[in-house]
């Protein structure tokens, strides 16, 4: 596709927000309802396309259509509660309105790892604020990306709201971040592209909302129990293979325990692995598996002396998760993708918030302690965007996603969101009257 034709592509859609009223609540979310049908109605289709551009099992295919489901009737039923208009009274005769609208047309560059629920987190609440989108699904995931392209194509309403390119290259994704029609670049995937895209939108001086990485910790304090933390962190270690962007990579324990917690967390791992009770999946495409090989291939030779236990993998020797003791330094802002985690000592919460914050991440932290003062500390001084609490994994649509620092600034999900899609229109009014 050359400039000009993504131009034409562009200008079309650009149309819709600039003619549409926010106070039209209801065709927001008609069209939400409409697109939520079409995605229920293609479920086997869309699962089947992650699965196979992902490898994900098809329980974990089901899992993610269930939950971007969700996400799409939570902006269902509260569509109607975005800000339209708000009225400030200065005297008798002078008064100010704020009015909200559409920011524009929005570019969406998608991940391979989750790319219905990713996508999901954002779209509805882009398309609920009057948005229109153009959407560049992941290279890695061409089968998901013809299944959606069907499902808009085949639908006039849909495809004058939103456009799935056919070109799938990185290539695409700087020309849309370059293109003046477009307001606002969605983008999820690493802190490195990232960088990129705000280079590249910089020319057009464009709004972006990124979610990048995350280098997320676990911390375990006496006061936890220490059998739960144990099985819940290792679900958020092996949660898509560690192909996640909230998967735990480090783990902090309160040093009066860290003894006993490793024991545990070998032990179960071993055990967990072995019952299949945990899947450990190869990378999904052949640049994470050059990645991840890459790593394990220097991890084994230069950092033998900080290993605390290499698994055997049930699927694959030359992807075997990895313990290491030390967080080395080497490692504290390198996203794996894969279960390598590091282990490290704390002696008290102020060091535990110190080692936690040390990384230049802040996207997710899991906290397991039962001492209140403890919670809310590091509530307090936690440097992340998403803290989970004695859990890890669970979520609710009412809850925003974002984080801190190299893992970028933008929010999405929970009733601001829809904020996020609109700017606004300042007047400021004086009646001769």
């Amino acid at each position: 596709m050359t400039i000009n034709q993504l131009k034409k592509i562009t200008k079309n859609l650009r149309k819709y927000p600039d003619n549409f009223s926010t106070e039209n609540t209801n065709e927001s979310k008609n069209i939400l309802i409409q697109i939520k049908k079409e995605i229920i109605k293609h479920k086997k289709k869309i699962i089947n396309s992650i699965n196979q551009d992902v490898k994900k099992s098809i329980s974990d295919c089901e899992e993610e259509f269930g939950n971007s489901i969700d996400v799409w009737n939570y902006a269902i039923n509260n569509v109607n509660k975005i800000k339209t208009k708000k009225r400030y009274i200065y005297s008798n005769n002078k008064s100010g309105l704020i009015n909200y609208v559409p920011v524009g047309l929005v570019g969406f560059i998608t991940p391979w790892n989750y790319p219905l629920l990713t996508l999901s987190e954002r779209l509805p609440f882009c398309l609920g604020s009057g948005c229109s989108a153009i959407i560049k699904p992941s290279e890695h995931t061409p089968n998901f990306a013809k299944v959606l392209r069907k499902i808009i194509n085949t639908n006039q309403k849909l495809s004058n709201r939103i456009n799935i390119t056919h070109n799938l290259s990185a290539e695409m994704g700087t020309k849309l971040c370059r293109d003046p029609n477009i307001s606002l670049i969605s983008f999820v995937g690493s802190s490195l592209t990232g960088k990129k895209i705000l280079k590249q939108c910089a020319s057009t001086l464009k709004k972006t909302n990124l979610e990048l990485g995350g280098k997320n910790a676990a911390v375990v304090f006496k006061s936890s129990k220490i059998d739960t933390a144990v099985t819940k962190i290792i679900k958020g270690i092996f949660e898509n293979g560690g192909q996640a962007c909230v998967a735990i990579s480090r783990i902090l324990v309160e040093d009066s325990i860290y003894d006993k917690f490793i024991k545990k967390i070998i032990f179960q791992t071993e055990s967990f692995i072995k019952s299949k009770k945990i899947k450990i999946q190869i990378p999904a495409n052949n640049k994470q598996k050059k990645k991840t090989h890459h790593y394990l291939k220097y991890i084994k030779k230069y950092i033998k002396k900080n290993y605390l236990k290499i698994f055997n993998s049930n699927v694959n020797k030359s992807f075997s998760p990895i313990f290491i003791f030390k967080n080395i330094s080497l490692f504290k802002n390198q996203e794996f993708f894969f279960p390598i985690v590091t282990f490290e000592k704390f002696t008290d919460i102020n060091d535990c918030i110190k080692k936690n914050n040390s990384t230049g991440y802040g996207l997710a932290s899991y906290v397991f302690t039962n001492n209140k003062e403890e919670i809310s500390k590091l509530l307090r001084f936690t440097q992340c965007g998403r803290i989970w609490i004695n859990s890890t994994l669970k979520w609710s649509p009412t809850l925003p996603v974002g984080g801190y620092k190299m893992t970028g600034g933008g929010r999405d999900m929970g009733k601001d969101g829809f904020q996020f899609y609109l700017t606004t229109k300042s007047v400021y009014i004086e009646n001769d009257n």
